[in-house]
């Protein structure tokens, strides 16, 4: 069974709500569905999200943004139970240091033109706040959703500011990794190369060698997203062949956002890069892990 398993709504900084993302997954024909939403999973967004799945097998899932010596790294949680205490407190957590750095970035970019709140910002779908809007939202007042100048601008003021892309999640890899097993989950890394994409580069992305994952692995990571996007071919077989040498899962996605003017058209359904049976592998994964 066909899964996309990695894509966005607007509980984060996707721009369409969770039934709107449920309806995408069943017009491009999947056989199964997940949200990965940054930081962020309820037991509201799941229930809406199993309604809206209907037939289709539903992961409960959340995207970790976690830092590993001062650079950016993304944890993908699949099978989340969306009641776990230590989740959602790291969740609030997570909302109130995004709305306390927004708040820095804001200021300074209302010297510049920008002419809205951070109230203005939260999302429609269950009220959340995610930073990446706000880069939107200048993207479009002040930039014309030119991605070069965007993203110039957004890297000098967080530099004036004196902090860094990772300073916006600063919580360890192994913390992102246990609080998903806590959760009832598995965890898997998410895009661990992009050594070709500009953007990850500029916002220091760590691009993994082997010795991350080893080290991952020590702390219980379950296994690596191989096949997306920003990944080229060289780094897929590459990211394949040691989740191999170690026994980790490999998964594969899009990481949708929706056709969205700053960060581009939606990839699900043209991103073809995604086993027939991931469905089936994730789930067996995670019968396996609950014993049965």
């Amino acid at each position: 069974m066909k899964l996309d398993a990695h894509c966005h709504t607007d509980c984060s900084d996707g721009n369409i709500t969770i039934e709107e993302r449920i309806g995408m997954i069943r017009r491009l024909g999947f056989d199964a569905a997940t949200i990965t939403d940054h930081d962020f999973i309820s037991p509201e967004q799941v229930a809406r999200a199993s309604a809206a799945a209907k037939e289709l097998p539903y992961i409960p899932g959340i995207e970790l943004s976690v830092a590993y010596e001062g650079q950016v790294v993304h944890m993908l949680g699949y099978y989340i139970d969306p009641f776990n205490v230590s989740l959602q407190t790291h969740i609030t957590q997570v909302q109130e240091v995004d709305r306390m750095v927004a708040g820095r970035l804001l200021k300074v970019f209302h010297t510049k033109g920008a002419q809205f709140d951070l109230e203005d910002l939260i999302a429609p779908s269950l009220h959340t706040f995610y930073s990446l809007q706000l880069v939107k939202r200048v993207a479009r007042d002040l930039y014309a959703n030119d991605q070069e100048r965007t993203l110039h601008s957004f890297l000098n003021v967080i530099q004036w500011l004196g902090i860094s892309y990772a300073e916006f999640a600063p919580w360890p890899v192994r913390k992102a990794i246990d609080l998903i097993h806590q959760s009832g989950g598995f965890a898997v890394l998410a895009h661990p190369g992009g050594s070709e994409d500009l953007a990850m580069r500029d916002l220091d992305f760590l691009c993994h060698t082997e010795k991350h994952i080893l080290q991952y692995v020590d702390w219980g990571l379950d296994g690596i997203e191989v096949a997306c996007p920003v990944h080229t071919l060289t780094e897929k077989l590459f990211y394949t062949d040691l989740a191999a040498r170690y026994s980790l899962l490999t998964t594969a996605g899009s990481d949708c956002h929706g056709d969205d003017p700053y960060l581009g058209p939606a990839l699900m359904g043209t991103f073809d890069d995604i086993p027939e049976d991931l469905y089936d592998r994730m789930l067996a994964y995670h019968q396996k892990m609950q014993g049965l």
